[in-house]
């Protein structure tokens, strides 16, 4: 594959993984706030601020860090208060 070839389907790869990513956070704000889809949000944002396309471009892989960082700590509320609906209430 040619430089060009290869650097086209880099930027193709990432534009997916980046539309991909503001699909699922569109689906969570939307309503669906499940702890899975959190979950595969954070490893979406992961891979993008991983991505070799954004090796040289710190301005993207600040920007994916901070929402890396917030929907980290979404992913765990979720989870906590998961953890916390399902321990049975006890009467006496």
């Amino acid at each position: 594959m040619h430089s060009t070839e290869a650097n086209l389907a880099t930027q193709q790869d990432i534009t997916q993984l980046h539309a991909a990513t503001c699909l699922l956070m569109t689906r969570f704000i939307n309503g669906h706030h499940c702890p899975k889809l959190a979950h595969v949000i954070v490893h979406q944002l992961q891979r993008l601020l991983t991505h070799p396309a954004l090796e040289h471009v710190p301005a993207s892989q600040e920007m994916y860090r901070q929402l890396l960082e917030h929907w980290q700590s979404v992913a765990m509320a979720l989870l906590e208060h998961k953890k916390n609906q399902s321990t049975p209430s006890v009467y006496h």
